[in-house]
């Protein structure tokens, strides 16, 4: 009681100000970044089960086969034709 006639006395002393319970206040932050953290962590783990990280892998890789195969058989320097290896014998005489 003695809180709540002191609260009303600076309040009506000083009408602008207003006085809060720094108890109330902390634990309604509390809350609030609680559940924060909890959103979150649920928004992580929903991400972590998607498909779509996967989906963009494997249409990366077909992507990348693609332009590959586009290039050409000269302009590609990972793969050698297999026409050219073929045509390149090691023996001079078959010639």
């Amino acid at each position: 009681m003695v809180g709540k006639n002191m609260s009303k006395s600076l309040t009506l002393k000083n009408p602008g100000r207003v006085a809060y319970d720094s108890g109330g206040i902390k634990m309604f932050w509390e809350k609030k970044i609680e559940h924060h953290a909890r959103h979150l962590q649920n928004e992580d783990i929903r991400v972590r089960r998607s498909a779509l990280n996967k989906l963009r892998v494997g249409w990366a890789e077909q992507l990348e086969g693609r332009n590959k195969m586009l290039q050409g058989p000269g302009r590609c320097p990972d793969r050698v034709p297999e026409a050219t290896e073929s045509l390149h014998t090691k023996d001079k005489k078959a010639a």
